[in-house]
């Protein structure tokens, strides 16, 4: 599992970084990643997802394996759907979420095969996204 985020990264570009500094070429095994946005104002607009998801695909070119993201409610959490469904059209499983602890409650349920139980949808945001398969 590879998890991603903090304080400075605040542009596409130290995101990239991160991902080549956590994420070496050669075939290493990574169950799933936990991209955290939460730490600064920084959500990917739709050009900078196209990127990050390239250098994903760049560095798992089998697959990427699957993808939480947590955000803050509002346009972060928004811009991170966006990187979910651009991922989702190559064939990763992404969603976003608000709480860490429901994006590692998915992420355990996609490496065991089965569906997690539906977040709760009490503010009209919800506290996570449903899946989509």
């Amino acid at each position: 599992m590879v998890v991603l985020g903090g304080g400075r990264l605040d542009s596409i570009g130290n995101w990239i970084a991160e991902l080549d500094r956590a994420i070496p070429t050669g075939g290493v095994a990574v169950g799933g990643l936990l991209m955290d946005f939460r730490a600064r104002e920084f959500a990917p607009s739709a050009e900078e997802a196209g990127a990050l998801l390239d250098r994903l695909r760049a560095r798992f070119p089998v697959g990427v394996p699957p993808m939480a993201a947590v955000a803050r409610a509002g346009g972060q959490f928004g811009g991170t759907r966006v990187l979910c469904t651009l991922a989702e059209m190559h064939g990763c499983r992404a969603s976003a979420f608000l709480t860490e602890a429901e994006a590692w409650l998915w992420l355990r349920a996609q490496l065991q095969g089965v569906a997690p139980a539906a977040p709760r949808q009490d503010d009209g945001i919800g506290d996570g996204e449903q899946p989509r398969s």
